[in-house]
């Protein structure tokens, strides 16, 4: 009796661990895969990244934009900066994008006042405001003025970039 109680004893210890090991490969495969999608860049975590290769002067140099959505209205105008552009540069200028969208009755016009951002080792300049008006842009114009003079100096350098995606691409699928 004693030795079948003991038996008993054992099986269903053999049998616990077995279920436990199963258990913890599948929370260990669970974080594991947690991981790995956290781990995704910057970058390709960002909605519509494009290379734009362009300049607002010689020493502010634009290699990629993008955008960055934050919530449901919060959009973040991103771009990621040539290794050479200094913070100084940066600070020494304001920035302006006009945003235009055949469905708004005019132009969205917003100034800001960047700062140099560096993330996992490269430069950006990440200008957020809340647009609720539209999902879309047909294009944006993005230009810099002296931030100390902005009356004097007018307009200084920009660009255009052109049709721009604002919802994430997932989200219009489902």
């Amino acid at each position: 009796m004693r030795r079948t109680v003991f038996l008993i004893a054992i099986l269903a210890s053999v049998l616990s661990c077995k279920t436990d090991n199963n258990k913890n490969k599948e929370t260990n495969e669970n974080i594991n895969s947690i991981e790995q999608t956290s781990k995704s860049t910057f970058e390709e975590a960002l909605l519509d990244i494009r290379e734009v290769n362009e300049k607002f002067n010689d020493q502010y140099k634009v290699e990629k934009f993008g955008i960055q959505k934050q919530g449901d209205s919060l959009i973040g105008f991103v771009f990621k900066l040539n290794d050479s552009t200094s913070k100084e540069t940066v600070e020494a200028y304001s920035l302006g994008i006009r945003v235009f969208d055949r469905t708004l009755e005019k132009p969205l016009e917003m100034s800001f006042n960047p700062f140099l951002k560096e993330i996992e080792g490269q430069k950006y300049v990440i200008a957020t405001r809340i647009i609720t008006e539209t999902k879309y842009f047909d294009s944006i114009s993005a230009y810099i003025y002296k931030r100390k003079d902005w009356k004097g100096s007018g307009r200084l350098g920009g660009f255009k970039i052109r049709d721009i995606l604002i919802e994430d691409k997932k989200v219009n699928n489902e």
